[in-house]
């Protein structure tokens, strides 16, 4: 699954229980919205169990603020649809500013630094290792 705008770009993918999203360039709500959807139709046949969740996006610039309220409520979504863990790749200080303050009021609270990773590889073999040791 793919969408883009003027703004940016996301894409999606599934491996076993873990959803990678990728994104690119500043985040909007109009980008975020599709991509809500389209991350609730992708879980679909999870049918409630655990996954764990990568963004990864190290071509992220920004979000605009109002793109960061959207932000709140897809990791909202994430939690109360049994999404264990997730784990990103980001290079922007303004993008891991922002994912910080996400974490916060969405209730999601975590260190960031046991998250943050600076590639695909890393990430994905800290969300198996927490997905083994939850089950």
């Amino acid at each position: 699954m793919k969408f883009e705008n003027n703004y940016g770009s996301y894409s999606l993918r599934v491996e076993g229980n873990i959803v990678i999203g990728q994104f690119k360039g500043n985040l909007n709500p109009e980008l975020l919205n599709h991509f809500k959807a389209a991350l609730l139709n992708i879980i679909e046949p999870f049918k409630h169990l655990p996954w764990g969740y990568i963004s990864h996006s190290p071509e992220v610039i920004a979000a605009t603020p109002d793109a960061e309220k959207n932000m709140v409520d897809v990791s909202q979504t994430m939690g109360t649809n049994n999404c264990l863990i997730s784990a990103f790749v980001l290079t922007s200080p303004i993008a891991i500013r922002q994912l910080q303050r996400i974490m916060h009021s969405s209730g999601r609270d975590a260190h960031l630094q046991d998250c943050l990773f600076d590639d695909l590889p890393s990430a994905k073999a800290f969300i198996k290792s927490q997905l083994t040791s939850a089950e």
